[in-house]
């Protein structure tokens, strides 16, 4: 039994042609398919638009005849082929944005901050910045934190770098210079590595790099060192993570710097390293060298000065204050510090590290009702410059033997000031045009273009000459009216 679809509708899979259906039935066909007529269309009549060539005396009709693309043509260029050796020498970029850049090398002196601004140091150009964004590891770009953990303090490294100079960069030395690492890499020297930086979001990121370091040197957001390398003498141990030292100043007075830890090396390694206790290792008694940061904690009067670093036997290249115009200065005996100069800590997480080891002390203290009462289980001691030498040849190697106690550590006359940022004029040199590594390669690369005469029976566009647009204003009497009256507005803004 069939369903009745209704007056005039076909049942489900029968054929109907458009003819079959009346004009006043209620179906109409749209397309392939047949819908209902529900209503009259409703024709609302719009008023006519004229268009601009309604006015003009031509009759010709306008009709898109053919759309197509530009045929593919060749064009000839020249570049200049360079070998890797080149690559490093110069960039060929026009502007002379890396011209006569030649390798260095140098290693990571300090990390300022965790999103990647950090220092190299170089024995002849001083200290260089540089962004973890530029570094490259065998030949490839990793994530900021891994780089950083391939990468720890004293790790060597291959650079590329530019010097600036101006005022703004007065706070940073004499010269008034900063020097730049713009690529910095580790193993196989990057392929296309100017190529890379010679683009123009990488300088901008370059120059974001150098603004933001100068806006921390600007808010003076770094921690000064108030004592450099300065002699010193373990005098007690408050804890297993806590002692005291004792500094005898230019003037005879003693003072005592209290140390954690977590700052000491010993003949270049972290004291963790030996996997004993501090009291076992660094015996009371021993000498040592330290740099102290001005500190008050009214719990402990006695102890003045809080250790960022303490070195027990021979220094490690790194960590090391970095050298800076300004500030309260600095004590450092075995350097000649310009007048009006201060050494600093430029890691910025710094002092909360440090400050988290002051509150230690004063908890420890607040039992003892700030009196320094020294522990003395466990405890070693050096009483005599013989046992001193033991400790050496035990902690540092054999080539520690008698009579050559701090050997290297202390040379007469100040020492060679390399942490600070200061000027060297590199050589410039320039590729030799007769010799072998300059090769001038001529290609042809396809390309597509409107602005072409085989184009133009595609629609293609074409070119005004100069005479043709002169002949054009002299049909006219002059010039059209848009030139005309942007050349008064220029006059009229130029005599304002």
């Amino acid at each position: 039994m069939s369903a009745d679809n209704g007056p005039g509708i076909p049942e489900k899979g029968s054929e109907i042609c458009e003819q079959e259906i009346d004009e006043a039935s209620p179906v109409k066909k749209r397309g392939n398919n047949v819908v209902p007529q529900t209503a009259e269309l409703e024709v609302e009549e719009m008023p006519e638009i004229e268009l601009s060539s309604d006015d003009e005396a031509s009759d010709d009709e306008v009709a898109l005849i053919v759309l197509k693309r530009p045929p593919v043509t060749e064009k000839k260029i020249e570049e200049i082929e360079m070998t890797e050796e080149d690559e490093v020498l110069v960039c060929a970029q026009g502007e002379g944005w890396m011209a006569n850049a030649k390798e260095q090398q140098g290693y990571v002196k300090e990390y300022i901050e965790t999103e990647g601004l950090a220092t190299i140091l170089h024995k002849e150009h001083g200290l260089v910045l540089f962004h973890l964004r530029s570094v490259w590891l065998e030949g490839a770009k990793l994530d900021m934190s891994r780089t950083r953990s391939t990468l720890p303090v004293g790790s060597e490294i291959n650079f590329l770098m530019r010097g600036y100079k101006g005022p703004d960069y007065k706070a940073l030395s004499e010269e008034a210079v900063l020097h730049q690492a713009v690529a910095v890499w580790s193993g196989d020297r990057p392929k296309h590595l100017l190529k890379e930086v010679g683009k123009e979001e990488y300088r901008r990121d370059l120059e974001e790099q150098r603004k933001g370091f100068m806006l921390y040197i600007r808010g003076e957001v770094f921690l000064s060192a108030a004592l450099v390398r300065v002699k010193c003498e373990v005098a007690g141990y408050l804890s297993d993570s806590l002692g005291v030292m004792e500094h005898k100043t230019f003037e005879g007075t003693k003072v005592n710097i209290f140390f954690h830890a977590e700052d000491v090396k010993i003949f270049k390694k972290d004291l963790r390293s030996y996997g004993r206790q501090m009291k076992q290792v660094l015996p009371v008694g021993c000498l040592v060298s330290c740099d102290a940061r001005k500190v008050y904690i009214s719990e402990l009067k006695k102890v003045e000065y809080q250790a960022m670093l303490v070195l027990a036997g021979s220094w490690p290249s790194v960590p090391h204050p970095t050298l800076l115009p300004g500030g309260r200065g600095s004590v450092a005996p075995i350097y000649d510090i310009p007048a009006g100069h201060t050494f600093y800590y430029l890691e910025l997480a710094l002092d909360s590290k440090l400050q988290r080891k002051v509150s230690t002390l004063k908890e420890l203290v607040g039992r003892t009702r700030g009196q320094l009462q020294y522990e003395m289980r466990g405890v070693n001691f050096i009483s005599s410059r013989e046992e001193f030498t033991k400790w050496q040849e035990e902690m540092g190697g054999s080539r520690y033997k008698q009579g050559t106690e701090f050997r290297g550590q202390y040379p007469k006359g100040p020492r060679e000031l390399l942490d600070a940022f200061k000027s060297n004029d590199m050589q410039e040199e320039e590729l030799n045009e007769s010799g072998s590594t300059k090769k001038v390669v001529t290609r042809m690369v396809p390309t597509r273009t409107w602005y072409t005469p085989d184009a133009w029976q595609h629609g293609g566009l074409k070119v005004k000459q100069e005479f043709e647009v002169k002949e054009e204003e002299d049909e006219e009497g002059g010039p059209p009216k848009a030139k005309k009256m942007k050349r008064e507005t220029g006059k009229g803004e130029h005599s304002a």
